[in-house]
């Protein structure tokens, strides 16, 4: 007899097994909250149609909803969400989940792959530069673990970090361009969000494409991270 959560198994499943909502969940990644009408526009339908997805993903416990006025936005519901949809593009047979269709496809593919969120923290080529600095410097130790000196790091980058956090500071995760890790975690996720309000880091033409601006590369050299622009940091 099957373990009594295989309907739940197959429900989530099944919300994630039809190519309009996957193209949302991918836009989602991107860890903001995005209205039915931008999903709509992400996916290629219409938001009638959008919103019934929508629905579908909320019953199935993917998605949460956040109301501002008579504004409906949906993101993410947690990063347990974000992990399965990032394993399930992994699994892909392809795992080219953005197949470039046109110029702009290919533009926003290769910009997904030099860099861009995975959820709240920093993935593709970029990520795992910046994830091997923090592991080369001992910032985050063997057991990815963020050590004192990686406390002392995300101090002097101005990353308030609680004195007990709720979930791990730090883990892997298998990135899906690169096939190597790189960092997960509230320490990751900080990092990004303090670049991008201090402009080290500037969205690209893609909403989940990240990259390095002159001023990002010239201050993280000054804490300890050298990171070239302007090429695959893979390469450095």
């Amino acid at each position: 007899m099957a373990p009594y959560w295989a309907e739940d198994l197959a429900l989530t499943a099944k919300a994630m097994g039809e190519e309009s909502r996957a193209r949302m969940l991918l836009a989602l990644l991107d860890g903001r909250a995005w209205t039915a009408a931008e999903l709509a526009d992400c996916a290629g339908i219409t938001r009638g149609t959008a919103t019934t997805h929508l629905n579908h993903l909320a019953d199935a416990g993917l998605l949460e909803e956040v109301r501002q006025g008579r504004h409906r936005y949906v993101r993410l519901k947690n990063t347990d969400v974000a992990d399965a949809i990032e394993a399930m593009v992994r699994l892909s047979p392809r795992s080219r989940p953005l197949m470039p269709r046109s110029f702009q496809g290919h533009k926003h593919g290769q910009e997904l792959k030099q860099g861009r969120t995975c959820y709240r923290h920093l993935a593709g080529a970029l990520g795992v530069a910046v994830t091997r600095q923090w592991r080369d410097q001992g910032i985050i130790g063997a057991d990815w673990t963020l050590t004192g000196a990686g406390r002392l790091w995300a101090d002097s980058a101005g990353l308030q970090l609680p004195e007990k956090p709720g979930r791990a500071l730090a883990r892997p995760c298998l990135d899906w361009t690169e096939r190597v890790d790189h960092a997960a975690g509230l320490f990751p996720e900080l990092f990004v969000q303090v670049a991008l309000e201090r402009r080290w880091l500037e969205r690209g033409a893609h909403p989940r494409a990240i990259r390095l601006t002159a001023k990002g590369a010239e201050e993280l050299q000054r804490i300890g991270l050298v990171v070239p622009l302007g090429s695959n940091p893979t390469l450095s």
